[in-house]
């Protein structure tokens, strides 16, 4: 008897698990279908994650995210181009996504998302660093999200940003 029940319970549990992984994967995700429009075309983005770096003196910390390439993948020649994106209906999208730029290296590009001293450290992205946009609903997403755009209010300059949900991963771009 016990035998026949074990091949039971895996089969059960392989089903069940099954179906919640389904469940998740149709689940709305806080921010997807990214796309970079610079007046001419669309671009699809692709997520980034980071590394970490940090660094530790006498009495100051600080730590980075770092993205290993030097530049983006993703180019555009327009200094105010326009990013689309859905976002759960349920994220706050107005305090939780954001453009930033890069500090760039010959073999990199980082932010440093926290600062301090001894043990009081402050995690942010440097004010200089995030950039003023504004941002507009453009209508409804799949499955129950909502379509946003985002455009910089100023022209930005030759470099490399960050459209972000949090500082250790992004859409990232270039400016040219």
């Amino acid at each position: 008897m016990q035998r026949l029940a074990l091949p039971f319970v895996i089969a059960a549990l392989f089903l069940t698990s099954a179906i919640f992984a389904q469940r998740q994967s149709d689940a709305p995700r806080e921010i997807g279908e990214v796309l970079l429009n610079d007046g001419t075309k669309s671009v699809s983005m692709k997520y980034s994650i980071s590394a970490q770096r940090g660094h530790k003196g006498f009495s100051s910390t600080k730590e980075y995210f770092v993205f290993g390439d030097p530049k983006a993948r993703i180019r555009t020649e327009s200094k105010t181009p326009t990013i689309e994106f859905n976002a759960d209906a349920a994220f706050n999208v107005e305090s939780g996504v954001y453009i930033w730029r890069f500090d760039n290296h010959k073999d990199r590009r980082e932010i440093r998302v926290a600062k301090g001293k001894n043990k009081d450290i402050h995690y942010s992205i440097p004010s200089d660093h995030v950039i003023a946009t504004t941002l507009e609903e453009v209508g409804d997403g799949p499955n129950g999200t909502k379509r946003y755009r985002m455009k910089p209010k100023a022209p930005l300059g030759p470099g490399e940003y960050c459209l972000a949900r949090s500082s250790d991963s992004c859409f990232d771009f270039g400016v040219d």
